[in-house]
């Protein structure tokens, strides 16, 4: 292949990286593209992402491609010299032996043997390197142009690294935010302490259990998070009422899935979770609220919360009845599963709670 055939390819092939890696805030995607695609484009058996400790002394295993079971004896290594030097000789790689003191090399070395045969970039932003991004396979075996491609990808999953990162820190204070307001105004109802927790805890276990993509897994946390929302829209006194509601009430009562619809309709952002939110007390058999839905016309999530808030209502002291224990509660959903409940969930659900 003639230089110019090979930057071209090589440039081709780290726009298809960096597009990948950057079509998504998923960390786990993100870091899966890395290492996969890294794998591909520099022909490597093994890849592997060190993060650099706070104490900038200790690296870290933080994620390995291609490494056999039980291979990676070792997940942490100390005695780490500075490698800052390296980011400014761009093409230069760092190999392993040069990343430690030699009796700490050679400890590491011994328990992990395909670190001898395998070179590294600097994960670096603004300058500042944050870990190392490794390949297996010699130095001499890649031109030039390819290892400048090496470390500019380096510089780049870095980047990719840290903006998912922040997108999960940004998200996880928005959950935050979130269940404080609707524990807030759950707490107006005196029997419905720690609901949300739980119910968006139950909710999360469906999710894993029904193999739900990270969006409908965010979409759901929210709802469940949110499905009572609307309840701000509901007086006092009849959230507050010990006993049964009068007609009158219970018309009023059953307007909080509207009024929380309503409510998260303006936010941007929030399509997915509306669904969840207006639809949780909609029953399977058409005889619910408020827009009478049946079957697999609910939509899933809504089909969930349905069956998750019902549990912990059924496991907690309300007013109108005392705590079941958890297999009661569960004997109470099976015996509504195709009239109030989907059969289907309701049987996933159970075995969530006693796995066979």
């Amino acid at each position: 292949m003639d230089t110019k055939t090979e930057v071209v390819e090589s440039l081709r092939s780290l726009h298809d990286l960096l597009k990948a890696i950057n079509s998504t805030l998923d960390i786990d995607e993100v870091v899966g593209l890395i290492l996969e695609r890294t794998a591909r484009l520099m022909r490597a058996q093994r890849v592997l992402i060190l993060r650099l400790a706070p104490s900038n002394a200790e690296l870290l295993v933080y994620r390995a491609y291609g490494f056999r079971e039980g291979e990676l004896r070792l997940r942490r290594f100390v005695g780490v010299r500075s490698f800052d030097h390296c980011i400014v000789h761009k093409g230069t790689v760092i190999h392993f032996a040069e990343l430690l003191a030699e009796k700490d090399y050679e400890k590491a070395v011994a328990a992990v043997p395909p670190l001898a045969t395998m070179f590294f970039a600097p994960l670096e932003i603004k300058g500042k390197a944050y870990g190392l991004l490794g390949v297996s396979g010699g130095q001499q075996d890649f031109s030039e142009i390819e290892l400048e491609i090496f470390c500019a990808l380096a510089s780049q999953a870095a980047l990719a690294i840290e903006n998912a990162n922040l997108y999960q820190r940004l998200k996880d204070t928005f959950h935050h935010t979130a269940a404080a307001l609707a524990e807030a105004v759950n707490s107006r109802d005196p029997y419905t302490g720690g609901h949300v927790k739980r119910v968006r805890d139950y909710a999360l276990r469906m999710a894993t259990a029904l193999g739900m993509s990270g969006q409908q897994r965010d979409a759901l946390q929210l709802a469940a998070i949110l499905h009572d929302i609307g309840k701000i829209g509901i007086d006092d006194a009849i959230l507050r009422k010990g006993g049964d509601l009068t007609d009158d009430e219970q018309r009023s009562m059953r307007r909080h899935p509207v009024i929380g619809a309503h409510i998260l309709a303006v936010a941007d952002g929030m399509a997915e979770v509306v669904p969840g939110v207006r639809h949780h007390h909609e029953w399977f058999d058409g005889s619910g609220y408020p827009d009478g839905l049946a079957g697999e016309g609910i939509p899933l999530s809504a089909r969930v919360i349905a069956i998750v808030d019902a549990f912990d209502a059924l496991t907690t002291d309300r007013p109108y009845h005392t705590a079941l224990s958890f297999p009661a509660a569960l004997e109470e959903l099976e015996l509504e599963a195709g009239t109030h409940f989907d059969p289907a969930l309701v049987r996933t659900f159970t075995m969530g709670m006693h796995p066979a």
